[in-house]
Order: structure tokens, then C-alpha cells, then sequence
């Protein structure tokens, strides 16, 4: 590609020319999936009128038609004639229960993680017109945001489509928990846990935050002196919650090592150590008194819930809806509680008080926000700043309408680089590019937000 422009300019165009390029080849990456997975709907639909055309169907093993087309399909394809035979049968459910998320995926509107979170959450709806309600409201919101941001989205608008109750859902599928340990290869294992989403959620948050207190402390054993704050969120970035290592620095430790280690270090010693499986490069006293350190959840409880006159689910950040029950428990072992004030209309934040105030903006932003608010960015509330969108320095003001929760990595991008960030009112943000593409970024309450004069099927008063 030849780059025809000089300067700053030359550069901006020559970026944006890269994000035109990919935004094509991501489109026709989704085109081609869904068009493979519209032949398997198609062949598995041929199959099984075939079988049932034949004579003496009725005394047939089943399906005998469709293992031979997915053998013959499998052998032309190099795949598992089993494994292919999966696909055929998720793809035939995809173009019955979920027609229209097919057709935005053939036309490159969304991906293959926008179907799977779609399908995810849909699965359990099984009334015919409830499942089309979740299907069209959640497309909607596909296309605006992440597979990250719309799974707990979705969750939350199957929630509103489901007849039966999470809190009975929930009694009945709880006594499945358990932990299981499956081996790998080269001496390693994997331990799974089966366990309600609270506690689990409340475990990697805690595991997190240790990971970032031993991270700290051990920077500084290493010389690498002391980032003066929470452990990962300076302007070198060294490890992100995703797991990755941005130090480039051998033997530092990606956050997925030191949640391993954390992890290992807590039920096997009951102390949060997290440096007897450094590769010999730990430091004894690199974790502190880290047992100090507790899980943080956010959970939104609807005031109408409680006194039973409204379905809106119980909502935990980052995951969807959660029993009352178990919303209600954390809340009751809670120092305090937010009251927020929601719009009827759109569910956005208006306001957020407590019977004792303290840091309450803080807490409008916390509620308002619950992740850092650059597009697709999924890093919890309470690991962000927040950020003036216009500047102190520059006259902007200290209030909702001029305030928005950044991790530190997007902070720093805000600050140094030709982003741009302006409040669109309600808690929207629009960011534009260095190229001038335009991004809008629209609160997690929202996004789920199912007004009562909008009720699934079935569920009309």
C-alpha cells in the first residue's frame, strides 16, 4: 500500500485505510461462516425429509440419512464425521429458533460470538412468539456492541421472556454444583467449578485484586520501582485483567499466572502467598497481608421486585440476572447501599443517593457506568478513574454530565493520543477516531433496560 500523505495526516489516513480493510475482511469473515452454517441447516433439513420419505421410515434406526451426509460431509472437509454431525444439528436449530440472527450474520451485521451469545441466552426461551420478542430486541443491541457486553444484555432480556422464575430455576439447578478435575496433557490438570454466579464472580474479582497487590510488590522487589497505586493501572500498563503481559520483561508473570498461583496458593495453604510457583523468581515477602483483601460485586436489586410487583431480574454487573434471593443476601451484608433512580423510559441512571451520602458522584458513576466506558472495554468499575470528558483545566465541570469511568489504559489513550470523547446526555458517550469514524458507547443500564410498556408475549397484564 502506498501511503501518499505526509505528517501526522499521512499516518491518520494510513491507519484508517488498515481499519477500512479489516472492517471488509471481519464482514466477509461473518458472510462466509454463516453462509457454511445456512448448507449445514439446509443439508440437515434434506436429510431428515429423506429419511422420512423412504419407505418404511417408521421402522427406521433414526438417523441413518443424516450420519452418512455428515460422513460424507466430514470426510470432504477433514472433521470428525461426529463433530460434523453437531455442527449440522446447531445449524438446523439456528435457522429454526433463530431466523432472523442468521440473516443479520449472512449479512455480515454481526459475528459468530454475537450469534453464539444470542443463542446462549435464547435457548431456554421456548415459547414461539416470547423467543422472537428476545430475538429482535437483542439483534438490536448486537449491532451497536461487543459479544462481551451484549451477553449479560442478553441474559437480562431472556430473563424478561422466560415463564418461569430464576429464583425456581435457580433452586432446581443448584444442586448440581460441584468441582471436577480434568487431566492434560505434559502434567498439567484443569479444575472446573460448577458454582452459583456470584460466588464465582466474587472469587476472580478477589483473586484479581490480590494478583495486582503481588504484582506491585514484586515490580518493586525487582527494581522496577513503585507505581504509587493499584497494580496494573499506570501509564506502562504492565499486565491487564485479560491475562496479558505488556512488560515484554522475562519471568514476569501474565495476571492469568498470578490468578493460577493466587488460586493454589489459597486453598492449599489458606494464605495468598502467590510466589512458591514463580519459577524461583518470587519474593517472599512479595504478597503483604494480602488476606485483607475482599471480592467486590455490584448487584442492582429493582425496588418493585422486592415487594413483588414487577419480573425486572436482579442484576449482577458484568454477568445478568441473579435470584432475589441471593441479591438480597449480599445486600444485607452489605456496609451500605446506593438508591438509584432509574428513567421509566430508557432505564438510564438519573440520580444516586444513601442514607449516609459519601463520595456520591462516585457512586452515580459506579452505578451508572460499572465498566470503563471506551467502546468494547469490559474492565470493572472499581478498577477505572474517573474522568473528566472536558477537562478541570480547561473549565470543565465536576458532575455527571461531564464525568465518565476509564480504565487506565484508555485514560491514558484519551489524554495522549487523537481520540476524542463528548457526552451525548444520559450517559452516552460518542468517541471518535483519529480517522473521524464515530463510535457510541451507551451505559450498561440501558442496554438492558425493558420498559413495562414493552412485556414479552404471554406476560401482558
Amino acid at each position: 500500500m502506498t501511503n501518499t500523505g505526509s505528517g501526522l495526516e499521512g499516518h491518520t489516513a494510513a491507519a484508517d485505510a488498515f481499519v477500512t480493510r479489516a472492517v471488509e475482511a471481519h464482514r466477509a469473515v461473518a458472510r462466509s461462516q454463516a453462509a457454511l452454517t445456512a448448507v449445514f441447516a439446509e443439508a440437515h433439513h434434506w436429510a431428515r425429509e429423506l429419511a422420512e420419505s423412504l419407505p418404511g421410515a417408521s421402522s427406521r434406526t433414526g438417523d441413518l440419512e443424516l450420519r452418512d451426509l455428515a460422513a460424507q460431509l466430514g470426510a470432504a472437509l477433514h472433521l470428525s464425521d461426529r463433530t460434523l454431525q453437531g455442527q449440522l444439528d446447531a445449524a438446523a436449530s439456528l435457522a429454526h429458533l433463530f431466523p432472523a440472527t442468521l440473516a443479520a450474520w449472512s449479512a455480515g451485521e454481526v459475528s459468530r460470538a454475537h450469534v453464539a451469545a444470542i443463542v446462549e441466552a435464547g435457548a431456554p426461551v421456548v415459547d414461539d412468539a416470547a423467543r422472537e420478542w428476545f430475538e429482535t430486541r437483542a439483534l438490536a443491541l448486537a449491532v451497536d456492541v461487543t459479544a462481551a457486553q451484549l451477553r449479560p444484555a442478553a441474559r437480562a432480556l431472556a430473563e424478561h421472556a422466560h415463564p418461569e422464575s430464576l429464583h425456581d430455576r435457580h433452586e432446581r439447578v443448584r444442586s448440581g454444583r460441584r468441582v471436577v478435575v480434568n487431566d492434560l496433557d505434559d502434567g498439567m490438570a484443569r479444575i472446573l467449578a460448577d458454582l452459583p454466579a456470584v460466588l464465582a464472580y466474587g472469587i476472580r474479582d478477589r483473586l484479581t485484586a490480590i494478583a495486582h497487590e503481588v504484582d506491585a510488590a514484586e515490580r518493586v522487589a525487582d527494581g522496577h520501582g513503585d507505581d504509587g497505586g493499584m497494580a496494573g493501572t499506570d501509564e506502562t500498563d504492565q499486565i491487564d485483567d485479560d491475562g496479558e503481559n505488556r512488560s515484554g520483561e522475562a519471568g514476569r508473570r501474565t495476571m492469568d499466572q498470578l490468578r493460577a498461583d493466587v488460586f493454589a496458593d489459597l486453598l492449599l495453604g489458606g494464605a495468598p502467598t502467590a510466589h512458591n510457583t514463580a519459577h524461583g523468581t518470587g519474593h517472599a515477602d512479595a504478597g503483604g497481608d494480602l488476606g485483607r483483601i475482599t471480592a467486590q460485586v455490584q448487584v442492582t436489586v429493582p425496588v418493585l421486585t422486592v415487594l413483588g410487583a414487577s419480573r425486572e431480574p436482579c442484576l449482577l454487573a458484568g454477568y445478568g440476572p441473579i435470584p432475589l434471593s441471593q441479591a438480597l443476601e449480599l445486600a444485607g451484608a452489605a456496609s451500605g447501599w446506593d438508591r438509584v433512580m432509574t428513567s421509566p423510559v430508557d432505564g438510564s441512571v438519573l440520580a444516586v443517593d444513601r442514607y449516609r451520602p459519601s463520595e456520591q458522584l462516585r457512586r452515580f458513576l459506579r452505578a451508572r457506568d460499572e465498566h470503563c466506558r471506551f467502546v468494547g472495554c469490559r474492565q470493572p468499575v472499581h478498577r477505572c478513574d474517573a474522568d473528566h470528558t472536558v477537562d478541570h483545566a480547561h473549565g470543565g465541570g465536576t458532575s455527571e454530565d461531564n464525568l465518565a469511568t476509564l480504565c487506565r489504559r484508555h485514560h491514558v489513550l484519551k489524554h495522549r493520543s487523537q481520540w476524542r470523547v463528548e457526552q451525548l446526555g444520559r450517559g452516552r458517550l460518542r468517541w471518535q477516531s483519529p480517522a473521524g469514524r464515530s463510535y457510541v458507547d451507551r451505559p450498561a443500564p440501558t442496554v438492558r433496560f425493558v420498559a413495562d410498556a414493552d412485556p414479552p408475549p404471554g406476560l401482558q397484564d
